[in-house]
């Protein structure tokens, strides 16, 4: 992780940049720059939440790890929230090992500026993590129905999707990553992926991967990415229209 000699605000986060900046001049002033390295570990599992990341061009998974080793994606966290979003709600560590899935920037905040700002008198913070709280809960939970009941194709080409909306280019992934993600052999992620580049649906070389036809991979996806979606656009209308009310 390369970190700069001063803060970088304005950000492209979408909590941060939906706050007043006169009335958070001291957190803005707290916020550093980092650059993600992919595949970089941020928290494991049951470690202290030593600081908070806001992402901006950088995508986190987070990742709930068994007994034997095996990790599913619990969801995903990109420019729409905050990693560490459990400091919010009073924890101190993590159930959950967090690593780096798109290599990009975030913004990193000590743990205990955050503690102290939701202290404050001011309250437009914590009303934004709440709100950002609930989406997560219920792409949480959609995932866990995701993961039982559709095949290892339809959810690869959702995670393919969710992760293109983010990027919106070529996607720097490897298969490894990718089993990661979503709790499979590698092997079976190198079939699937294999066969999506055959249809035409992506194209990839090394560890670049590219959404070719997005309509037809869509098509893959199960109903979950749609629906997942259109949360994810009513966390930004509900963030936007925030910042315009302000």
């Amino acid at each position: 992780m390369d970190l700069p000699s001063q803060p970088s605000p304005p950000t492209a986060n979408q909590i941060l940049a939906s706050l007043d900046k006169t009335d958070y001049q001291d957190l803005f002033s707290q916020l550093e720059r980092v650059s993600m390295r992919l595949g970089e570990i941020v928290y494991q599992a049951g470690g202290l939440i030593n600081h908070v990341y806001f992402p901006e061009t950088a995508v986190f998974s987070m990742l709930a790890t068994m007994e034997d080793g095996r990790t599913v994606e619990v969801g995903p966290v990109g420019k729409e929230g905050m990693v560490g979003l459990r400091v919010a709600l009073g924890a101190k560590t993590t159930p959950d090992r967090v690593v780096v899935h798109i290599a990009g920037n975030a913004m990193r905040l000590k743990a205990s500026a955050l503690k102290t700002e939701l202290m404050g008198g001011r309250t437009a913070l914590s009303h934004k993590l709440t709100r950002y709280a609930q989406m997560l809960l219920f792409m949480t939970g959609r995932s866990v129905a995701c993961n039982k009941l559709h095949s290892l194709e339809q959810q690869l080409a959702k995670w393919l999707l969710l992760m293109n909306d983010y990027v919106g280019h070529e996607l720097r992934l490897t298969h490894d990553l990718m089993a990661l993600t979503l709790g499979v052999r590698r092997a079976g992620v190198s079939v699937a992926a294999s066969s999506f580049r055959s249809s035409g649906v992506i194209d990839y070389r090394r560890s670049y991967i590219q959404v070719v036809d997005q309509k037809g991979l869509e098509g893959i996806a199960c109903e979950c990415y749609q629906i997942i979606k259109d949360e994810y656009d009513a966390l930004y209308a509900d963030l936007s229209r925030d910042l315009t009310q302000s």
